[in-house]
């Protein structure tokens, strides 16, 4: 068998052989040609896309978050607009570029009728490359596909040197869907349309890959160790915020004790950030942070009661609708 003698679009024979070659022991390759089948797949695992959350390197997701969304206690579904539908509609044309600039290649598009999830079962971790290829000289390999805006690859895309280097957390997620699919080099190509469409090629060393994935399955082990036992990590606060006010999104009116040091700091530095709060806006940002962790403390309870008989109130005010859509929140008060 030649490879050239198949055509680059090909999802027959051809590409069907070089999954064969990728997939490795252990990992179940499963058709998943509608999004349902899909998605509740990877309600099940650990995907390559949030994987690094678990090693605190991921750019929106936390451990803590995470363990809310397969906890079911957070809607997890992204909405398909913004960035998401303009990663949709712009990934053919990223594979199209790819087929391209690397004609030699044997390329299959990972997605709709095609797309198929690899499984790690014993693990609980999954992943879905967007391409899979054979490169005649380095033979199969995974590319990650993503969709970045220009002032964003600007500015998060280029190391100190200026030479172009992903997210980290994009890296463990190459190097998770190539040991998934037994690949031999993983590359990410962000898709970066500007006056023209750029889809540099970027390499993604796997020689400490080994080590990465041993890493990672001990926090996945952990994590899901976690969901069993009702045991979830701590928060983020500074970055878990958000998670926080949904999670207790509505006082039920109870009151809580609230004693030890802890409370006290927290009190301590959200008055100087409170008195802080007109020369600038960092100062309301760290009391957010402030805020989000009283909160958490105090549940779904709408007051606290501290040792010296104040009362530390987090009650849901909802807004009425003005010129935008009602809304709640907690507001943290002390009296």
């Amino acid at each position: 068998m030649t490879i050239s003698t198949f055509p680059q679009t090909s999802l027959g024979g051809a590409a069907a052989a070089v999954v064969s070659q990728l997939e490795p022991p252990g990992v179940q390759r499963i058709p998943c040609p509608d999004d349902p089948t899909w998605r509740a797949l990877r309600s099940s695992d650990i995907t390559a896309s949030v994987a690094a959350a678990l090693i605190g390197e991921h750019e929106w997701e936390t451990a803590y978050s995470l363990y809310q969304a397969k906890a079911g206690t957070l809607e997890s579904d992204v909405e398909d607009s913004g960035p998401v539908r303009r990663g949709r509609l712009l990934e053919p044309v990223a594979v199209q570029v790819l087929r391209e600039e690397h004609p030699d290649w044997i390329i299959r598009h990972n997605s709709g009728e095609a797309r198929a999830y690899y499984r790690d079962a014993t693990a609980r971790m999954g992943a879905t490359p967007d391409v899979e290829a054979r490169d005649p000289s380095r033979g199969p390999g995974v590319v990650q596909i993503k969709s970045v805006e220009a002032s964003v690859f600007r500015q998060k895309w280029r190391n100190e040197g200026g030479e172009i280097e992903p997210p980290l957390w994009i890296a463990v997620q190459a190097i998770v869907e190539a040991a998934l699919t037994g690949a031999e080099w993983a590359a990410v190509a962000p898709i970066v349309v500007g006056h023209g469409v750029d889809v540099p090629l970027i390499d993604i060393p796997l020689n400490s890959a080994p080590a990465i994935m041993a890493r990672l399955r001990k926090e996945v082990s952990e994590f899901w160790r976690r969901i069993e036992e009702d045991d979830p990590p701590p928060p983020d606060y500074a970055r878990d915020g958000a998670v926080i006010g949904q999670l207790y999104a509505e006082d039920d009116g109870a009151e809580v004790d609230l004693f030890g040091d802890r409370v006290w700091e927290l009190l301590e530095q959200r008055d100087k950030l409170k008195n802080a709060e007109r020369a600038g806006a960092a100062a309301s940002k760290e009391r957010a942070i402030i805020d989000a962790e009283i909160i958490h403390m105090l549940g779904n309870a709408q007051r606290g009661r501290l040792s010296d008989g104040r009362i530390v109130e987090a009650k849901t005010i909802n807004r009425k609708p003005y010129a935008v859509a009602a809304s709640s929140y907690r507001a943290v008060k002390v009296k």
